[in-house]
């Protein structure tokens, strides 16, 4: 009789776990993902300017939660660790120069902390060092970047260093004079990368978040890319030992190694088809979530989203080329989740939501997008 009794109450538990578990996968399927996100845009109406959205792959509605109209073209935007506070260029020139402007998050509501100059024409990235306390501005127009601290409370203070490139390269109409499009950390390390359009360089720069001046202006590496490529934006994997850099004039992406600050090339993918002519500009590049995956964004005329899989040695092999579903894929992103990728697509002022297949890397253009004014960044928060 005890054993009949121990053999019913696991049969009992079995059920009960069994009941258990089908319960939580159905509370699962019931509730929505939903996918908030930052994008920054151009703008020239008082109703345009940061946007918060969010992506509700329930209903398939892409909505607009509250927007930042005080700051003129803010084409790229950020967000720290704690997702309270926000930072965008504003991409401007003229005699006053470009800006950065700082933003609380709090409850959906997005309110302006303070706004300072980039010191530089026509500031197109930013990012935060590790530790939060320096913002680095790339200033396109005027070849230089800028070293910006933040207080406590998250509003900017005065820059503390600007630097300047020199030189050029190739294309006469491209690369007459340094163009520094974008500024990320390495993920160990925490030295610099700057990529430079119109030198054809990533130069690595050691950086001490703990002295008021933290950049050391004196290069730890320079790395010159095949003349005339035009880097533009770049990715590390988790690592930190590859680096992924769009060659936006050249419209290719780099594969190149790390170690130790030194960059060393290791292969260059072309985005655009076999025999293809037309125009081009390589643009956003992007590192799936599991890091098997790379994707670019190829502009001009050829409005393409490229598909490659990080195969060995970090090497990309392709795997699709799929239409990005409008004109100019400045940027895109991908969820968090991995299954799903959004383009923004800038001169036809749409967002379009792809499905991402996450065995494959493979995109499916869906139905659902949403209309929005010169769409340039999309940043998703956690």
């Amino acid at each position: 009789m005890k054993n009949l009794f121990n053999i019913s109450l696991l049969i009992l538990c079995l059920a009960c776990g069994t009941a258990s578990k089908e319960k939580v996968e159905m509370k699962a399927k019931e509730t929505p993902l939903k996918h908030r996100f930052l994008l920054g845009t151009y703008t020239n109406s008082p109703e345009q300017g940061i946007h918060l959205m969010e992506f509700d792959t329930d209903s398939g509605n892409i909505n607009t939660l509250s927007t930042a109209s005080e700051p003129d073209n803010p084409s790229f935007v950020i967000a720290n660790q704690a997702q309270n506070l926000v930072y965008a260029v504003e991409e401007t020139g003229g005699e006053n120069g470009g800006k950065i402007s700082a933003f609380s998050l709090i409850d959906d509501e997005l309110t302006k902390l303070n706004t300072v100059s980039a010191e530089g024409q026509s500031p197109c990235y930013i990012t935060l060092d590790p530790s939060e306390k320096f913002i680095i501005a790339a200033n396109y127009s005027s070849g230089d970047f800028t070293v910006i601290p933040t207080d406590e409370n998250g509003q900017l203070k005065q820059a503390v260093q600007v630097l300047a490139h020199e030189g050029g390269s190739v294309v006469p109409n491209r690369q007459k004079q340094s163009h520094v499009h974008s500024a990320i950390f390495h993920p160990k390390d925490g030295r610099l990368l700057i990529a430079d359009l119109g030198t054809d360089e990533v130069v690595v720069y050691d950086f001490d978040n703990n002295q008021e001046k933290p950049l050391n202006t004196n290069p730890a590496f320079r790395l010159k890319v095949a003349p005339g490529a035009g880097p533009r934006h770049m990715v590390f994997n988790a690592v930190g030992d590859r680096l992924y850099l769009i060659h936006e004039i050249s419209a290719e992406i780099g594969v190149y190694s790390y170690n130790d600050g030194e960059l060393i090339h290791l292969s260059t993918h072309k985005l655009t088809k076999e025999n293809f002519e037309g125009k081009v500009g390589a643009a956003e590049v992007r590192i799936s979530p599991d890091q098997k995956f790379v994707y670019a964004s190829n502009r001009g005329e050829a409005n393409e989203i490229i598909a490659f899989k990080i195969i060995d040695i970090g090497d990309l092999k392709h795997v699709q080329t799929i239409s990005s579903g409008g004109e100019a894929p400045r940027n895109f992103n991908i969820t968090l989740d991995g299954k799903h990728l959004l383009a923004g697509n800038q001169n036809s002022n749409t967002i379009v939501v792809f499905k991402r297949n996450i065995e494959t890397g493979e995109l499916q253009q869906t139905d659902i997008q949403t209309a929005i004014h010169k769409p340039v960044y999309i940043n998703f928060l956690p």
